[in-house]
């Protein structure tokens, strides 16, 4: 999925040189690291704060079947991060000319300092999502994104 993402990001940002970030840290969360931080924010152990204290620059963030490229904001002055997040959307895998491929879904948004999300509208050759699932993708990553930012923060 990391190489689909790589794609998707070089595909809608000309004029941006993705080369210039695959030195980015990559952190891959397992099922209990998952599992922590959503306990932390539910019992109020991660204080929060906003998007802004957080030091990372840009990484790439690892969990269940979702990875996100978040990097901090150059273009808008309302926005603090960029993300650019890639899902498989379901379990089931599709048989193509005896190839396993996946169904992937790419989606591209921004978060303001109290992690308030704007969709980015840009065109792509991959499979196209409508609005509400672009939403709910966002919606079921940000509060692991938030939580993870809030913990490095700390």
């Amino acid at each position: 999925m990391l190489k689909e993402l790589i794609e998707y990001i070089r595909e809608g940002q000309t004029g941006s040189d993705i080369d210039n970030y695959l030195d980015s840290k990559y952190i891959h969360l397992t099922d209990a690291h998952y599992d922590q931080i959503a306990d932390a924010m539910s019992q109020g152990e991660l204080s929060p704060k906003k998007a802004s204290d957080c030091p990372a620059e840009r990484f790439f963030l690892h969990f269940s079947e979702t990875i996100l490229f978040v990097k901090k904001s150059t273009q808008e002055q309302r926005s603090v991060y960029d993300v650019e997040l890639v899902q498989d959307t379901n379990d089931s895998i599709e048989k193509v000319n005896e190839s396993e491929v996946k169904n992937l879904a790419f989606v591209s948004f921004t978060i303001n300092d109290d992690y308030q999300t704007t969709l980015t509208k840009r065109t792509s050759t991959s499979k196209p999502i409508d609005e509400q699932e672009k939403q709910q993708a966002i919606q079921s990553v940000m509060p692991v994104l938030r939580g993870f930012m809030n913990a490095i923060s700390d």
